[in-house]
C-alpha cells in the first residue's frame, strides 16, 4: 500500500490571492508622493515592505525621485503627473 492512499480524495480550496488591484501605473510614469509632493518616476511595481509600515507587506511602486534618490511608497501614495 502506498503512502498516498490515506490522503483525502478531495482537498478543499481555500486559497485566494490577497492582492486583486491592479496598478494604475507603470515604468516610466511621472507621479508625485502625496504628503510630500515629491515627484519621480516609477521604476517598478512592487509588492513590499514601506518604510512607513515595516511590518506589512503591500501593494506599491519604486518611483525614483529627481535627484536620483529611490523610494518605496504604496499604490495609494501617488497620483498621475501630466507632463
Amino acid at each position: 500500500m502506498s503512502d498516498t492512499c490515506l490522503l483525502p480524495r478531495r482537498v478543499a480550496n481555500d486559497y485566494g490571492a490577497h492582492v486583486s488591484h491592479r496598478y494604475r501605473f507603470k515604468r516610466g510614469d511621472p507621479v508625485r508622493i502625496l504628503g510630500t509632493g515629491a515627484v519621480g518616476v516609477v521604476d517598478s511595481a512592487v509588492f513590499q515592505r514601506t518604510i512607513d509600515y515595516p511590518n506589512e507587506y503591500a501593494a506599491g511602486y519604486h518611483v525614483v525621485l529627481d535627484y536620483e534618490r529611490v523610494v518605496t511608497v504604496r499604490w495609494h501614495q501617488v497620483i498621475g503627473v501630466h507632463v
